[in-house]
């Protein structure tokens, strides 16, 4: 019957129909390897969680707002405009005047009831026993308890007739939350967790020490939105479409930022490793599973390796078009505000680690208040997973926002660089 079957199907069909077959079958693998790689990236960030919350309009009518559901996805931070909003409303509750800032901090200090005060970041009301202050008396205090010189961020000079129409001004805004004499540890908390972070300040350190007679890197540093960039020194206005800069350019993304980090670690003794691979160059919405990928050649070639810094910048855009820069005066220099950023697996993700993150995440606030008051931002919590369950010692580090500047950028590296080496070298 094979003899028959060998006579009736030339021998030249056959080699065709095997190759015919064997073409499609690589071609099947070429093109579903990134598409399942997209399908990860999507499972590993909250892309479910944020369409269901975003298909219905406040009407109840339905209504997806993909540029939104995007947006949330690809910048960790970008809630802090939706804060904005939700701050303006209980102040307009409470009958204060959105334009009158009492304090001269941020609008997160609400008038509650008499003695009294509510910050959203700590979720409980505080007692004014006079720990609370102006934030001029908090800069002058923190520097007498610090050293560090700590004044408001440079303003934009512009009026509003000086920029031109069409585009829109950039505000610099001290983000820290902070409102005591001892800067607290502050949480932006969008999980289902409760969390207390003086709990985990009292946790033990999570990071084994390592042998410094080692040169093997300790840890790798990378940028998951690696064209993520700022804008050019002495710019206080943008015109749209472009609402937050990117290029491939290393000399002028956050791959920069990541280099000065880099250094600032080096000058310690600490061995680092940096990849400058350009992550989301390709494909943005699979850039998580590409810097996962990166994650675990770095792993599987140096085991030595115990904290993963993937370095982003932040995006704080109003619904008006006002670009709100994160920014803060320290020793007489501008410097952007640092955000970093833990994730959970509060959206059903694995991830045993986020605990140990959390832990390093609050030592490494805690020392960034105790040295540059008001350098860093509230820790942001969230249900997304972000490639952290890779290591105990694994962070997002947001550094300014999309209207910062590179030198403001840079410098904030160089703060949070030697606060990070004071604290790996003192746990080791």
């Amino acid at each position: 019957m094979l003899k028959n079957f060998k006579k009736k199907i030339p021998r030249t069909a056959l080699l065709f129909f095997i190759l015919c077959v064997s073409v499609i079958f690589f071609a099947v693998i070429i093109i579903f390897t990134p598409v399942s790689n997209i399908l990860s990236s999507l499972l590993e960030n909250d892309l479910k969680y944020t369409f269901d919350k975003e298909k219905y309009d406040d009407s109840n009518n339905f209504n997806i707002d993909f540029n939104q559901i995007l947006m949330k996805l690809s910048f960790p931070g970008i809630n802090n405009i939706n804060d904005y909003k939700l701050e303006n409303y209980y102040r307009g509750l409470n009958g204060a005047d959105n334009n009158n800032q009492e304090t001269g901090d941020s609008l997160s200090v609400l008038q509650i009831e008499e003695g009294k005060k509510y910050n959203p970041y700590e979720n409980i009301p505080l007692k004014d026993d006079g720990s609370i202050l102006s934030i001029y008396d908090l800069y002058e205090y923190y520097q007498a308890a610090s050293g560090a010189k700590i004044e408001d961020a440079t303003p934009n000079p512009l009026s509003d007739s000086e920029i031109p129409p069409g585009s829109y001004r950039i505000t610099p805004k001290n983000y820290s939350g902070q409102k005591t004499k001892v800067p607290k540890l502050l949480i932006n908390n969008q999980t289902s967790y409760t969390v207390d972070l003086n709990d985990y300040i009292e946790k033990k350190y999570p990071i084994e020490p390592f042998d410094p007679q080692i040169k093997d890197p300790v840890v790798l540093i990378l940028d998951t939105h690696s064209t993520e960039s700022y804008v050019e020194d002495g710019t206080e206005y943008y015109a749209p479409p472009f609402t937050a800069e990117r290029t491939t350019d290393t000399n002028k993304n956050v791959v920069l930022v990541a280099t000065e980090l880099r250094k600032k670690l080096e000058e310690y003794g600490i061995p680092v490793v940096q990849s400058t691979k350009l992550h989301d160059a390709v494909s943005y919405i699979a850039s998580y599973a590409r810097s996962l990928e990166t994650m675990n050649e770095y792993l599987a070639k140096y085991p030595s390796i115990k904290y993963i810094i993937d370095l982003h910048r932040d995006s704080i855009i109003a619904d008006t078009g006002e670009k709100f820069k994160p920014a803060i005066k320290i020793n007489g220099r501008d410097s952007a505000q640092v955000m970093l950023v833990i994730g959970t697996d509060d959206g059903g993700a694995y991830h045993p680690n986020w605990r140990d993150n959390l832990t390093f995440a609050a030592y490494l606030e805690k020392n960034m208040n105790d040295k540059y008051p008001m350098l860093a931002r509230p820790i942001n919590l969230r249900d997304a997973r972000f490639n952290e369950h890779v290591t105990k010692g694994s962070v997002i580090l947001e550094v300014g926002s999309c209207g910062n500047t590179f030198s403001e950028a840079l410098y904030a590296a160089d703060l949070v660089g030697e606060c990070l080496a004071e604290l790996i070298l003192e746990h080791n």
